[in-house]
């Protein structure tokens, strides 16, 4: 074990096959037994996986290294009188190399009490070997109780172990071995009455059987007359001659092995072609050390030899118990293994909470390569005609009119693919979703800037596509400014719009503005919904919008206050990738939904909007449109044909063009020139 130690794995199962994981689950520490003494760590944290344990432990700043198989010895000496003896008498030791010896009695954190105190050896850790144990002595101890009824006294010397309960005497151990030695009384009428006797005993203690927290000891118990050990006899004046406690295992070894196989081979081993394990030619597999085979040759259902498995003396199977631990076995088999990036096309993890928190170096398989996942590059490319601004109705951003689209298998394997086909529609919104981020060519790169605070073409690159297909049009149908000297509704809740029928007809006034006239024009009748020109059209499957503003100047210019925040909802904030939540409703655009019919008499009607706006408000008049000091609103119907709406740049002056999507092949970026001039509008 190197020095450094801050995390040591412990498997579930121990080498029996025998489940853990109850104690595991309550340890505080881990003694680590080497040849040279113990190292004991206190747990810190413990993170449970399907097989095993991780321990984050104490450093204890080891500064050398143990490789050897662990040799436990123990030799404890008792001898001597004692008036009155409880269990076992009191263990002087002399050889202790792991220090696993605890003295009996509350005071000592042992078995036993303070009074009568039971010396044992305390298991601290995982035993990697069969512990042999024994205890041997000639002894004497006299009887006073009841002696004149005695016809008989028995002895009883037993090996047992017992999880360690301090100041406590254990009810029932577990017996790994016992004695018994009988002696019968010849002069009932002496006095006092000794018995005499000796015991050589010894037990073999299998790894597995032991856990950590057990002590091993031995006891010495009394009976007469057969009746229960303990129960109405007590030994006193006892004396022991050269009694011997010990615990050995076998001989440790090092770090070092032998490189030659012995017996040695007097000719050349590589020529005998009988048996090279190479060739796959052995006639004898190798048998597992734990597990059995099943014969199954007089029955499908009950095993042949079902006894023998019960009785784990069944012949063990011819498989390798390696099946069952090395990782390139029981991944693909068992366990399974894990593959995880952030996203299609990267490499990176540095979103997954699960990888970099809770299990680190999982089994994750994590390309070392910096290879993404799943790769899934993109092969088409689709031209715009034009470009332009979308102000005021999606506030600030830019449409290109796209046109074909190219799908690209090779430089001069090109399908052009029209708008009118019917897969287009389709296409193009799966190729540029919300938040995207396309490369952008002008096929002619004149020297003016763009006009969105003085950006240059360059800057374009980092434009974000908002959607497709919602370009505005030249005119909204609708317009409702702040500052009015009428109502043109308010809020009913934070999807639903109670408007009034009246609002204005905006126009483009000489300076390129929007304005509206002196006075409102009634927009429905209260009565005939086939006048309901939004109702209508968004039943043949038209897409409105209403683009919401706390303040709209009229004639519309200058920076324009969106609505887009507040207390119920926010649509400013940007997610762990930098995106907004819904980039149309952080412009202050809602989509229209539904329209109701007029339900508040001859004034107003209901307008379901999507999402939901980000405050209602607590006052009527404050969420007012039009009135003074209440906000406007712009109701617009988009244009069907095939483009791509950008955030946060203007796209005025545009020509044509090309997108791609952000991962293109390799064909598509080292021939896009090419491909644009040859099969496109690039002349």
């Amino acid at each position: 074990m190197a020095e450094g130690v801050r995390y040591i794995k412990v498997a579930k199962l121990d080498k029996n096959g025998n489940n853990q994981t109850n104690i595991l689950l309550s340890l505080t520490k881990l003694t680590i037994p080497f040849s040279s003494g113990n190292v004991t760590y206190d747990i810190l944290t413990r993170d449970e996986h399907s097989s095993y344990f991780i321990y984050y432990v104490e450093n204890p700043n080891l500064e050398w290294a143990d490789r050897a198989d662990i040799n436990y010895s123990f030799s404890g000496s008792y001898t001597g009188s004692h008036n009155q003896l409880i269990y076992s008498p009191p263990i002087s030791s002399s050889v202790d190399n792991q220090g696993f010896f605890l003295q009996g009695g509350l005071s000592n954190g042992g078995l036993g009490s303070n009074g009568f105190p039971i010396d044992s050896y305390k298991i601290d850790t995982y035993i990697q070997k069969n512990l042999h144990v024994r205890v041997s002595s000639s002894f004497q101890f006299s009887i006073t109780d009841s002696k004149s009824a005695t016809t008989s006294v028995s002895a009883s010397v037993r090996i047992v172990s017992s999880p360690l309960s301090i100041g406590t005497n254990p009810f029932s151990p577990t017996i790994h071995a016992e004695s018994l030695i009988t002696q019968s009384l010849q002069n009932v009428n002496t006095s006092p009455l000794y018995f005499t006797g000796s015991y050589d005993l010894t037990a073999q203690l299998n790894s597995g059987s032991i856990t950590p927290g057990d002590c091993v000891y031995f006891e010495i118990r009394a009976s007469k007359n057969g009746e229960e050990y303990g129960s109405g006899i007590n030994i006193q004046d006892a004396v022991f001659n050269n009694g011997l406690f010990e615990i050995s295992s076998s001989i440790s070894s090092g770090p070092t092995f032998n490189t030659s196989p012995e017996p040695n081979f007097s000719t050349n081993f590589s020529k005998a072609y009988d048996c090279q394990p190479t060739f796959n030619n052995i006639i004898t597999n190798r048998r597992s050390y734990q597990y059995q085979d099943i014969d199954y040759t007089s029955g499908m259902f009950i095993p042949t030899n079902f006894d023998l498995l019960i009785n784990d003396t069944a012949l063990k199977a011819q498989v390798q118990d390696s099946n069952y631990t090395t990782k390139r076995h029981i991944r693909p088999r068992y366990e399974g293994s894990k593959n995880t990036t952030d996203d299609v096309n990267s490499s990176a993890i540095t979103q997954s909470t699960y990888l970099q928190l809770l299990h680190p170096n999982d089994d994750l398989g994590v390309s070392t390569f910096t290879l993404p996942s799943i790769e899934s590059l993109d092969s088409t490319m689709h031209e715009f005609s034009m470009g332009g601004g979308t102000s005021p109705e999606i506030p600030g951003c830019g449409a290109v009119l796209v046109a074909n689209a190219y799908n690209i298998s090779g430089k001069d394997s090109v399908n052009i693919i029209s708008p009118l086909d019917s897969s287009y529609t389709e296409l193009l919104k799966s190729k540029f979703p919300q938040n995207s981020k396309p490369y952008i060519t002008r096929y002619t790169v004149p020297n003016e800037t763009i006009q969105n605070n003085n950006l240059s073409w360059n800057d374009i690159a980092d434009a974000k596509v908002i959607d497709t297909y919602i370009s505005p049009p030249p005119l909204s149908s609708y317009m409702i400014g702040s500052g009015n000297s009428f109502t043109g509704g308010t809020p009913l809740n934070n999807s639903t719009l109670r408007m009034s029928k009246y609002s204005y007809a905006p126009f483009i006034d000489s300076d390129g503005f929007y304005s509206t006239a002196s006075s409102p024009f009634i927009t429905y009748t209260s009565d005939d919904t086939s006048d309901n020109v939004i109702k209508n059209g968004l039943d043949l499957g038209e897409n409105w919008y209403i683009t919401i503003f706390n303040d709209l100047p009229s004639p519309v210019q200058g920076n324009l206050d969106i609505f887009n925040s507040g207390s119920d909802y926010s649509y400013i904030g940007l997610d762990n990738n930098g995106n907004y939540s819904d980039p149309l409703a952080n412009h202050g655009v809602y989509k229209i939904t539904g329209v109701e019919t007029p339900v508040y008499g001859n004034v107003n009607y209901s307008m379901s909007i999507s999402p939901p706006l980000p405050d209602t408000g607590s006052g009527a008049t404050r969420w007012e449109f039009g009135n003074a000091g209440g906000k406007g609103y712009l109701i617009w119907k988009a244009i069907s044909n095939p483009s791509i709406v950008f955030d946060n740049v203007t796209l005025s002056g545009v020509g044509k063009g090309n997108v791609i999507t952000e991962t293109p092949t390799s064909t598509v970026k080292d021939n896009l020139t090419y491909i644009s001039k040859k099969y496109g509008e690039n002349t």
